[in-house]
């Protein structure tokens, strides 16, 4: 049996699959008729349409490395009687360290630093801040956010406050985190939002210029989740303008960004391309999650990781 790997993954895993069953990795899978050949893929970021899935002749599952499966059309697999799964927390620890690492860059303005200083500007800018003591708010309270929570709070004395209407109380309270009722009032009471939800059509541009005018001055705004959660528009004017300090996004509605995106303009912006999961241990993680979820399928068992 065939198994089509679509974007990079860890050569350990490649390695791993290897061993059970026929691989065709990327890039050559790019070159080749999968609709005809494959009996699993294991995708990234690699959409698979409706229209693929009607060409499939022998897929059996798609194997999401990663958490998010907007790239994946699900009412069709569905049809087509095509599992799909992901691999839930294998990447939480990177993602929640990198949302810990872009808050520090903006709170210290680390890049525009590094960039002055290779120009000759030596001088400190008019504000910086800590993360001690300052209060963080969290849309979303899954694995990602929950490890967020306890670097912030046990590791720089943060005060932790989350939306999320889904999560059990019990997890609010084993994990010293604040419930809040309302986004309203997490955007008005917090220092930095961290947004940790899926892209559904309830939570596409939940951050628009409605709520950026609601937070604080200071605060800064980081998205490691999916892009157009923020309207990157309205984010470009509410940076420009100032009504917020800054914001870090990993994600964005069109990927690759365009390299002439107006945000990319704007000193007070840290764009990066989706890496928020992709440490050397977390890929290791992911790729071995699909592996295992395909490894299931391929032989007639239920994979732990069942989206459908």
């Amino acid at each position: 049996m065939k198994v089509f790997i679509m974007d990079p993954v860890s050569p350990k895993v490649v390695e791993e699959i290897a061993s059970k069953y026929e691989v065709v990795a990327y890039p050559e899978c790019r070159d080749r008729n999968w609709h005809e050949e494959a009996d699993a893929l294991l995708v990234r970021t690699w959409v698979v349409s409706a229209e693929d899935m009607a060409k499939a002749k022998k897929l059996k599952i798609i194997a999401k490395h990663g958490v998010g499966v907007d790239n994946i059309d699900l009412p069709a697999a569905k049809a087509h009687n095509i599992l799909v799964t992901n691999t839930p927390g294998a990447n939480a620890v990177s993602v929640a360290e990198y949302v810990v690492t872009l808050t520090l860059s903006l709170y210290r303005s680390v890049p525009l630093y590094s960039y002055r200083v290779r120009y000759g500007e030596w001088k400190a800018l008019p504000k910086a801040f800590e993360i001690s003591e300052k209060t963080i708010g969290l849309v979303g309270l899954g694995d990602i956010g929950l490890r967020a929570a306890k670097i912030f709070s046990g590791g720089f004395g943060a005060r932790v406050l989350a939306y999320d209407p889904f999560a059990p109380q019990k997890v609010f309270i084993d994990n010293n985190v604040e419930r809040v009722q309302h986004l309203d009032d997490l955007l008005t009471r917090c220092d930095v939002i961290s947004l940790h939800v899926p892209l559904t059509p309830q939570t596409k541009n939940m951050i628009g210029e409605r709520e950026l005018h609601m937070m604080k001055e200071d605060s800064v705004l980081i998205n490691v989740s999916r892009g157009g959660i923020v309207n990157e528009e309205d984010l470009y004017h509410a940076l420009k303008n100032n009504v917020i300090f800054s914001a870090a996004c990993d994600v964005f509605v069109d990927e690759p960004l365009n390299k002439n995106c107006p945000l990319l303009e704007l000193d007070n912006f840290i764009g990066s391309p989706h890496v928020g999961g992709s440490s050397n241990e977390s890929l290791i993680r992911m790729g071995m999650g699909a592996f295992n979820n395909i490894d299931a399928a391929l032989n007639g068992q239920l994979p732990k990781n069942l989206i459908i």
